[in-house]
């Protein structure tokens, strides 16, 4: 289950392929979000969620298509002591391959996308002067995280 406050604007970006590379800025929480994903093997970026204020930025390049999105975590709460207006304060992104982050501070409600087997293939969620919430498309993946010949010892062994 992702974050539950209800503040700033809704966006949708809709499903795709899969996603090539993700940008953050973050400041005390995290600001902004834009995403270049794949659409039928043409790369398209997202619109820049969130707000524009000075920050530090990040990039998660995966090595896209060999390693997918598979979920994200991370943490909300009050930027100040204004407990009504609470904003995303950590993202973590968890690949295929392994663990991107956290980024920001780990500090308020933790939250996560489902941990059902699938890949993340797009994003929605709120944002205003920064990212409000944060939620996940999945598409089941066909992928083999398990090399073949650990599975075939398994199953002859």
């Amino acid at each position: 289950m992702q974050q539950q406050n209800d503040g700033g604007r809704p966006w949708d970006d809709g499903v795709f392929s899969g996603i090539e590379q993700i940008y953050l800025t973050r400041v005390e929480a995290i600001c902004s979000i834009q995403i270049e994903y794949d659409r039928n093997e043409q790369f398209v970026w997202s619109v820049k969620h969130g707000g524009d204020g000075e920050s530090t930025t990040t990039r998660i390049r995966l090595d896209y298509p060999h390693e997918v999105l598979i979920f994200i975590c991370g943490y909300y709460g009050s930027i100040n002591r204004d407990e009504g207006s609470k904003v995303i304060k950590s993202l973590t992104f968890y690949s295929s391959r392994g663990k991107y982050g956290p980024f920001g501070e780990e500090i308020g409600t933790f939250f996560t996308s489902t941990t059902t087997e699938g890949k993340v293939v797009g994003f929605h969620g709120r944002s205003s002067l920064y990212l409000d919430a944060i939620r996940v498309h999945k598409q089941h993946w066909l992928g083999n995280p398990t090399p073949v010949k650990s599975s075939l010892f398994k199953m002859f062994s």
